[in-house]
């Protein structure tokens, strides 16, 4: 039972073929993408189909809006860069999630999925998060995060956590010698 999926061209359109559980096998016409020119684009270690042609690129056979396909390129992690922005396709809400302008694509840097930098500012996947100096940023693990004062749970600053005895017991749990925090909140 697998899940690929993979862009073909049939009949001078490019289509998205792949099977899932609820609807089998199927081809799933891929708008606006030009035959011609389209081309798949391989990541490793990467879950979801990119692709682009003349004049955009498409992942899961969704445009990427605002994206130059001459540019585009894989950083790692699930981050790629194009001469204007940074693109993020680890998680997200909605396709308005994937472009990433609060951070400088020349000088993106990959810490541990899912957090970057520019030196300037730190993203946990594509959200921001609000620290006035991220230099002495360290990824505990793909959740949590540290600054020399601060401790971070995803994009959000733990204010009352106390630095000295904080412990990270798993993905969504910690303590410190007043508080266990579960997702970054106080525990009742």
């Amino acid at each position: 039972m697998s899940c690929e999926k993979e862009y073909i061209i049939k009949n001078n359109s490019v289509y998205l073929k792949g099977w899932n559980e609820g609807n089998g096998n199927y081809e799933r016409l891929v708008k606006n993408a030009d035959a011609k020119t389209f081309e798949n684009l391989k990541f490793k270690g990467i879950n979801g189909v990119f692709g682009k042609d003349k004049k955009a690129v498409f992942f899961d056979g969704e445009i990427v809006e605002n994206c130059d396909p001459k540019s585009f390129k894989f950083i790692g992690n699930y981050l790629f860069k194009d001469k204007d922005a940074l693109f993020f396709f680890g998680f997200y809400s909605s396709s308005n999630d994937w472009r990433i302008e609060t951070l400088n694509p020349e000088k993106a840097r990959i810490f541990e999925y899912p957090w970057s930098t520019d030196g300037v500012k730190l993203l946990y996947g594509y959200k921001p998060v609000n620290l006035e100096n991220i230099i002495d940023f360290k990824a505990i693990d793909k959740n949590w995060g540290k600054t020399k004062t601060k401790i971070i749970y995803e994009n959000n600053v733990i204010k009352k956590a106390d630095y000295e005895t904080f412990e990270v017991l798993s993905y969504s749990l910690a303590k410190d010698k007043n508080h266990t925090y579960q997702y970054g909140k106080i525990r009742n």
